[in-house]
């Protein structure tokens, strides 16, 4: 029998069509127990004897893949694979594919949701009533702000859907997606025209730390920042130097570079951050649609079939 291992925990906890279409597949499913990304040696162990995977955001390094000798497909449940070798994938004949498009609506939503709470501060008087205090900090309007979008992919382009139903101007940096009808300009100008500047970019060797001191430095005074993307784009530390220091007036991020946030991490101690885990994806409808786009990305990989959405191998 066919053995292949589920490690996202909301494929696992979400009862749908999803499950259903896995379970009646006449495959034996190991699901993870873990509340968290797996480590590369939890993995490891989880994909003994597996041919299959639907994998989230866990450590699928090299000496996992080189390990998983069984192993000829995974499917990202999501769309980024920056967690996933796949040179390594592509010299060991494992398939990769993702499921491009079943989270874009629920990413962009939560876009929307950050950049709406660091302009108001939403969650900061949440906690400032539960302590017993009334005060009330002034925000910004986001009607006649200008947003600055790095990154117009799908999401990027979803979000500026929203952006201006809230009355934005919309602009974009992007070298290589299609910007759709949003007018793209060189990084210097988003920099220094954008109110609110939203990362959507995937995270390459070329985008890790984009978001550094000089960039930060460059954004305008009382301007805000939203990452919904990959955690390893923002440098951490020059953004809570930026936080407190300036010029920015509040951030908002819904990833980071270690998973979860570290213990010690300095964004913990700064208040005009919002800080979110990794939850763009996490509504009922986004795992629906990507549970079943995995399964069938999945089965198509292990018939040896061709794969609407296939990376490498």
């Amino acid at each position: 029998m066919t053995t292949v291992a589920v490690t996202p925990r909301g494929f696992r906890e979400t009862p749908g069509p999803h499950r259903d279409l896995l379970a009646s597949s006449g495959m034996e499913v190991r699901y993870a127990t873990q509340q968290r990304p797996l480590t590369a040696d939890e993995l490891s162990e989880l994909l003994v004897g597996c041919t299959g995977v639907i994998l989230g955001v866990d450590d699928a390094s090299e000496p996992v893949l080189r390990q998983a000798t069984h192993l000829t497909t995974i499917v990202r449940f999501g769309i980024g694979t920056d967690n996933v070798d796949l040179a390594v994938a592509d010299e060991l004949g494992i398939r990769v594919s993702r499921t491009v498009g079943a989270t874009t609506t629920s990413v962009a939503e939560l876009t929307l949701g950050l950049m709406l709470t660091a302009a108001r501060s939403i969650t900061t008087m949440d906690r400032a009533i539960r302590a017993g205090s009334w005060s009330r900090p002034s925000g910004i309007e986001l009607a006649g702000r200008t947003l600055g979008l790095v990154g117009t992919g799908r999401i990027g382009r979803d979000v500026a859907v929203r952006a201006r139903a809230f009355g934005m101007t919309v602009i974009g940096h992007d070298p290589l997606a299609d910007a759709g009808d949003i007018p793209l300009v060189g990084l210097d100008e988003l920099l220094a025209r954008s109110d609110v500047i939203s990362i959507h970019a995937p995270y390459t060797p070329e985008t890790h730390h984009l978001v550094d001191a000089a960039f930060l430095a460059a954004m305008r005074p009382g301007s805000l920042l939203v990452n919904s993307a990959r955690g390893g784009i923002v440098d951490e530390a020059a953004l809570a130097q930026a936080l407190v220091q300036g010029p920015l007036a509040a951030a908002a991020l819904d990833s980071f570079e270690q998973e979860p946030l570290p213990d010690d991490s300095l964004l913990r101690g700064v208040p005009n951050v919002v800080l979110t885990p990794h939850c763009g994806a996490a509504t009922v409808d986004a795992i629906v649609r990507a549970g079943v786009l995995a399964v069938e990305e999945l089965m198509r990989g292990l018939a040896k079939q061709p794969m609407l959405y296939d990376v490498a191998g």
